[in-house]
């Protein structure tokens, strides 16, 4: 089902690991060189800034595009502009197609055809059936579709949101169950999704879809923070349940939402260490501060000051424990540098207190031109004249 080469898929790859291991101090450049003049490239771009550059100079074009199809089919269509949409969004993935064919991948303008077929159809859908859960469906749909055809990550979160839309649309509209148990549904749904992608991540046949993966993972744990988040639950509960939360009141099981809000933070930390799973840990330190905030936007415990200084003892405490645990491990979450650091401002300054503190000798200036003995440099002064 992958629109690209396999051979040409696994060359890209291979040419990713190859950058790695140059970066880790693996391999030399001139190797690192020859590996790549070895193999067939696609075209893309590692490069963050430039593939956005390139997406937005995809969207200019795709936009011509359909600007120009408009000019046609606007004064031939009077009422139903459904088709429209559904006409620019076939466009759009012909045009994907087409760059795929000129080995395309990654590189900012299939992005740009990716993002355009897939809102374009959406919202066709949305113009035709007048109703929300008929896009998010879609979303899910042609998200799994384009992630797996064209290992798009962009596609991969359009499903997981249309994934999460369906189930609060179905809460809150349809009314499928209770709107208080919606925070609890969505962490049923963080486990289900994160474990069953960490199963795929397991079979090696997947790896194009590796960081797919990756980004998977953070949105679910995300999920899961948010979905027991206190300011979240309660904001949620005023606006879905019009609970009136007063000085005196508060959500139901406001001390679950309380504790979860610190608790899953520190789980995230610790199963990322377990795990050596950095986006993990990582994701422990953002919702970790989150949840910091969250208290602080309702209660002033303490002035500002009181509050940084104590979050700063907190944060060293936390700093401290984790050095103590990972200083003598070698692998997985380590203390130690790691190996694609840029250590070359370390290494000079190295190289100049070696130079400084050296003892050599001070050097010796010798005469080539000796005097005495006679002849030419001796001036006569001899037993010859």
């Amino acid at each position: 089902m992958q629109a690209y080469n396999k051979s040409e898929l696994e060359n890209y790859f291979l040419a990713e690991e190859a950058k790695k291991l140059y970066q880790k101090k693996f391999l030399s450049k001139e190797q690192l060189q020859i590996i790549f003049a070895q193999l067939v490239q696609l075209k893309s771009n590692a490069n963050i800034f430039f593939r956005i550059g390139f997406f937005f100079l995809g969207s200019f074009l795709i936009s011509t595009i359909i600007s120009a199809f408009g000019l046609i089919l606007f004064p031939l269509i009077s009422e139903d502009f459904e088709f429209i949409f559904f006409f620019y969004a076939i466009v759009a993935y012909i045009g994907l197609e087409v760059l795929v064919r000129m080995k395309f991948f990654r590189h900012g303008l299939d992005d740009a055809f990716v993002l355009t077929s897939q809102i374009s159809f959406s919202i066709g859908i949305g113009i035709l059936t007048e109703a929300i859960l008929p896009v998010l469906i879609t979303m899910l749909v042609l998200g799994v579709f384009f992630a797996i055809r064209f290992i798009n990550t962009i596609s991969a979160l359009m499903a997981f949101i249309g994934l999460v839309g369906i189930f609060f649309n179905l809460i809150v509209e349809h009314d499928v169950m209770p709107k208080f148990y919606l925070s609890f549904v969505g962490l049923i749904l963080t486990i289900l999704v994160y474990f069953f992608v960490v199963q795929l991540s397991k079979n090696q046949n997947y790896y194009p879809y590796f960081k797919t993966f990756d980004t998977i993972r953070i949105a679910s744990l995300l999920l899961g923070y948010l979905s027991m988040n206190y300011l979240v639950v309660r904001e949620l509960s005023q606006s879905l349940m019009n609970l009136e939360i007063t000085n005196k009141s508060d959500v139901p099981l406001a001390f679950v939402f309380y504790g979860l809000t610190f608790l899953i933070p520190l789980l995230y930390f610790f199963l990322g260490i377990k795990w050596k799973d950095k986006l993990v840990l990582y994701t422990g330190l953002a919702t970790l501060v989150f949840g910091f905030y969250s208290i602080r936007h309702y209660y002033y415990f303490f002035p500002i000051e009181y509050v940084m200084v104590i979050s700063g003892i907190l944060l060293f405490g936390l700093a401290y424990l984790f050095i103590q645990q990972l200083k003598n491990k070698t692998e997985g979450i380590t203390f130690q540098p790691d190996r694609d650091s840029d250590d070359s401002l370390l290494f000079n300054a190295q190289a100049i207190l070696s130079l400084a503190n050296a003892t050599t000798p001070a050097p010796t200036q010798t005469n080539p031109m000796e005097f005495g003995g006679g002849g030419f440099s001796g001036g006569g002064v001899g037993e010859k004249f």
